[in-house]
């Protein structure tokens, strides 16, 4: 099956990122995401986004949505000032995105930085299951 991939270019300026955000969500729900995890990637999109834009040095932020077998891989990426790592692994930003994302990295190539999220789809529910918690 071939791999559909999506990409939204945007300045770097804070205003566009509700641009990504809305991007994802409509991708995400499009794919088979509950609700929640279309919120959590919205929000995990928005932090990763924020974090590029405090490196950024280039005219624009771009992401990339690609479905797979699983669910969704999403990369947002930026040109960025300096080699250092645009998160720190001990720092809240990555707790956040750690907790909203299945999967996070960080690849750093050549003051490129790319922020790589991994997002599963949760097992189909039975029709007549209700799979709202208390």
């Amino acid at each position: 099956m071939a791999t559909e991939t999506v990409t939204v270019r945007v300045p770097a300026k804070a205003g566009h990122v509700a641009l990504l955000r809305t991007a994802v969500g409509g991708y995400a729900a499009r794919d088979r995401f509950t609700l929640e995890q279309v919120d959590d990637l919205r929000m995990a999109v928005e932090e990763a986004a924020v974090q590029l834009l405090r490196h950024a040095r280039g005219e624009r932020i771009e992401l990339d949505m690609s479905g797979t077998d699983s669910g969704l891989e999403i990369r947002v990426h930026a040109d960025v000032v300096g080699e250092e790592p645009v998160i720190d692994q001990t720092s809240f930003s990555w707790s956040i995105l750690r907790a909203l994302a299945d999967d996070v990295q960080v690849e750093m190539r050549q003051r490129h930085a790319t922020i790589v999220l991994l997002k599963h789809r949760l097992p189909e529910q039975d029709e007549g299951a209700d799979g709202a918690g208390g």
